[in-house]
């Protein structure tokens, strides 16, 4: 997403991974928001409304774990990644 809002939008890399920081952001906030005026369908509708819920909470949670766990994202790097935040970026390959 980084490299397509460099090329296409003309952003810088600390543009484009600041837009991609609070896109995430506001996603999550909009899915918190979202969860906390659900309607109520009734207790039995609800339960399984709420069990739902936090299955998609723990598969986005889980999903993060992963991406630290693996090589994919951060190669070998995804314990320090986790630990300071810091993601090393080098410029595109002529």
């Amino acid at each position: 997403m980084v490299a397509i809002l460099m090329e296409h939008n003309g952003h810088t890399l600390q543009s484009a991974v600041d837009y991609v920081g609070d896109l995430c952001t506001q996603t999550i906030a909009g899915f918190e928001r979202d969860c906390d005026q659900l309607p109520s369908w009734g207790p039995e509708i609800d339960g399984m409304v709420q069990k739902y819920v936090e299955c998609l909470k723990s598969w986005i949670v889980g999903s993060l774990h992963w991406s630290f766990q693996t090589h994919r994202y951060f190669g070998t790097n995804g314990d320090e990644v986790k630990k300071t935040g810091l993601i090393p970026l080098f410029p595109p390959e002529a």
